[in-house]
């Protein structure tokens, strides 16, 4: 089917309600979404256009503080070789002992180099005799290390240039211990002769250069990072992250690319906006995270107030397509109910008819074939009750009454032998076999007055064949009371013995046992005689025996009765092996015993 002819079909199928609903929704709801996304989409780049520009705007600010504070430093350095040629010039470097007087000269022109210079954070001199002269006396703890340090090493190579060592922390030749501060260390060198007579040492605090972040930026609440050309942290305000590795790759790429021409950079990840400006000093990056859900939160009130107005209007096409439904689906609607009700099978279901119109015509005419149907159902139960009401008469009537004249029989052999007590005994077993046989014509009996039926029978069986067989009845006491036809088990027993015990040529035993599940009583006749194979177990079920004389004749007739009396879900199961006996399990259904049945049993038992 091509599809312009399958969607018209699906549409045809649906109520008037529907069909009204599905028009007028996507009228009213798509042009508020397409509006609504629409115009979201368009505010929020205009407001990431606009906080980027900011941004950099910012960057470049603090990028220019930053340059001034690493500016000042290097000044600082210049000022201070001068200082420190002019000292060693006029007083001359101190001999192997050392010169209060020259070391108070050399702190003094450090201490007033920061005071010049305050973004330097603390300074010292080291001499060639390795003697250090601080700005600080902290900085001589451990101050032995620097002579064996790389930094040394290197400004030692160096021709006297300033040399900026990257931002780290150590516990030499800092004001405090793990201090991070950004180095500069320049060889210092006599102008008139070009001897070496030490190394200046300079640190700023990178607490000075994360402090220019909050100052800028404000209205963004944006944090703010320098990192290196190694990806590495190098100042940030948050301290945790100081001296990590930047935690995206592809910014940690671009940042290796030492190009100071680069343009300045947007970084976008999931809810993050990442804005990067390059230094032209030192080869840094200077990075801004802004989240994005800071910067469009305004935009869900204009997405909301677009949510409330669809909804507002897909409520009037709800109301709309009530109010259609109600004067002109509703009785249709009504009657599409009615019908499905009576689909499902039941008939109890009549429609309302209301007014005059075609709707009430066609309602009065569907209430009248309702009833004629009732009419039909009756006359076939009935007919149905009739037919199967002969069916279990025409198979009770089959049971052989040769069991009567075979006991009539044993009762006259046991009076020629004089075993009164025999005959009294097989007597009242008949008595009380056909008590319950009879039932006062009732179909449905208890379990147990089933059991005591068979008991009796058993009881006659066994003294005909007390070389036969011995028996064992095992079904608990809270079976009695279920319900269950007549016969059931008699033709079961009597099949075990004559088919199956019997033929064997030994001596055997038939048990029956009862047991209760969860929706079934299961009542199980089992006997150890010749059994039956696979295929014999077959052909009870598939032949079509009429007459009586068979093995299969009463298995197959208590299974029709079970089936015409309880269905289908019921009936008997046969398992069997050659050599090794048969067992048959009546499978039955739960329910509690009937009145008059439990009346009978009582009866029985007195």
């Amino acid at each position: 089917m091509r599809p312009d002819i399958r969607i018209p079909d699906w549409f045809r199928s649906r109520t008037i309600r529907n069909k009204i609903i599905i028009i007028y929704i996507p009228l009213v709801v798509l042009p508020l979404f397409l509006l609504g996304y629409v115009s979201n989409r368009i505010y929020t780049q205009s407001i990431v256009n606009k906080t980027v520009q900011s941004v950099m705007d910012d960057s470049r600010l603090i990028s220019t503080r930053i340059q001034g504070i690493l500016q000042n430093a290097e000044s600082s350095a210049n000022s201070l070789t001068l200082s420190l040629n002019r000292v060693v010039s006029e007083e001359g470097e101190p001999g192997a002992e050392e010169d209060p007087r020259y070391t108070a000269l050399i702190v003094n022109q450090l201490s007033f180099a920061l005071l010049v210079f305050p973004d330097v954070d603390s300074a010292a001199f080291v001499d060639v005799r390795g003697r250090v002269y601080p700005s600080h006396r902290s900085l001589q703890d451990r101050a032995d290390k620097f002579l064996s340090s790389d930094m040394l090493a290197t400004l030692r190579k160096s021709s006297g240039a300033n040399l900026w060592f990257g931002m780290q922390q150590r516990d030499y030749l800092v004001r405090t211990e793990k201090q991070t501060v950004l180095t500069l260390g320049k060889k210092v060198i006599e102008i008139n002769t070009g001897r070496t007579l030490g190394w200046l040492i300079l640190n700023v605090d990178e607490k000075h250069l994360s402090g220019i972040f909050p100052a800028v930026g404000q209205e963004f609440q944006a944090p703010h990072m320098l990192i290196d050309s190694t990806g590495r942290i190098v100042s940030a305000t948050d301290q945790d992250k100081l001296l990590t590795a930047v935690d995206k790759p592809e910014l940690r790429e671009w940042a290796a690319l030492t190009r100071p021409d680069d343009p300045d950079r947007t970084f976008r990840e999931g809810g993050e906006l990442s804005v990067a400006h390059r230094l032209n000093q030192l080869g840094w990056v200077l990075v801004t995270r802004v989240p994005v859900g800071e910067l469009t939160k305004d935009t869900g009130k204009v997405s909301l107030f677009i949510a409330a107005l669809g909804a507002g209007c897909l409520l009037l096409v709800l109301l709309g397509a009530g109010l259609l439904s109600r004067t002109i689906a509703t009785p249709l609607v009504r009657l599409t109910r009615t019908m499905r009700k009576v689909q499902d099978g039941s008939l109890d279901y009549r429609f309302e008819t209301r007014g005059r119109d075609e709707i009430a015509l066609l309602g009065s005419g569907f209430n009248g074939m309702i009833e004629r149907i009732r009419e039909l159902l009756r006359s076939v139960r009935n007919e149905q009750r009739l037919k199967r009401e002969y069916e279990l008469a025409l198979i009770q009537s089959q049971i052989k009454p040769h069991f009567l004249y075979n006991t009539l029989d044993v009762i006259y052999t046991l009076t020629e032998m004089g075993r009164h007590r025999d005959v009294q005994r097989t007597t009242k077993a008949l008595a009380d076999y056909y008590r319950i046989v009879l039932s006062k014509g009732r179909e449905i009996i208890t379990v147990g007055e089933e059991i005591h039926n068979v008991r009796d029978y058993l009881a006659i069986q066994r003294i005909r064949y007390s070389d036969v067989f011995d028996y064992r009845i095992e079904v608990p006491p809270e079976l009695h009371d279920y319900p269950m036809l007549k016969l059931t088990l008699q033709p079961l027993v009597e099949n075990a013995i004559y088919h199956g015990l019997k033929p064997s040529g030994r001596f055997g035993l038939l048990t029956i046992t009862g047991e209760l599940s969860k929706n079934n009583v299961w009542l199980k006749v089992e006997d150890d005689g010749i059994g039956m194979d696979r295929e014999t177990v077959a052909s009870i079920w598939a032949q079509e025996q009429k007459s009586p004389g068979g093995p299969s004749f009463g298995l197959r007739s208590v299974q029709d009765r079970i089936r015409l009396y309880f269905g289908e879900p019921y009936g008997l199961r046969i398992d069997s092996e050659p050599g090794r006996g048969t067992s048959v399990v009546a499978v039955l259904p739960v329910s509690p015993a009937q009145p008059e049945a439990r009346e009978a049993e009582e009866e029985g038992k007195a």
